[in-house]
């Protein structure tokens, strides 16, 4: 389906009563998204092939009419096991006094996840 098809059968889905609205919506969000699988599948072998020039050429960097490529250098990050952590400072209170200044916690809403039917 095209995009204006999608949005067609969107719009009509607004029309009709919750359980046909909902399947609707469902059918319309699972056929974008296998489109947008689609185009991503091609800019994956695009990036690759560029990935295989670069590589070749020995370049970190190209700059043409279409566009720029560049590769950042390499970095390293951190992460601290926050379940081992907590359970450490539950265990002993001058650990967990130590660390109770460092410890922050945000809220994640909930999502919303949608997958075709089997």
């Amino acid at each position: 389906m095209t995009t204006t098809e999608l949005l067609v059968a969107l719009n009509a889905a607004q029309r009709a009563d919750a359980a046909d609205c909902v399947e609707s919506a469902i059918t319309v969000y699972l056929g974008a998204k296998s489109q947008m699988d689609a185009y991503s599948e091609v800019a994956d072998e695009a990036k690759s092939l560029i990935s295989i020039v670069m590589t070749e050429t020995a370049q970190t960097a190209y700059s043409t009419k279409a566009g720029k490529v560049s590769i950042t250098a390499p970095s390293t990050s951190v992460t601290y096991d926050a379940k081992a952590l907590d359970a450490l400072a539950a265990s002993d209170d001058r650990i967990a006094r130590l660390l109770a200044p460092h410890r922050k916690v945000s809220e994640r809403a909930g999502t919303m996840r949608i997958v075709a039917a089997k």
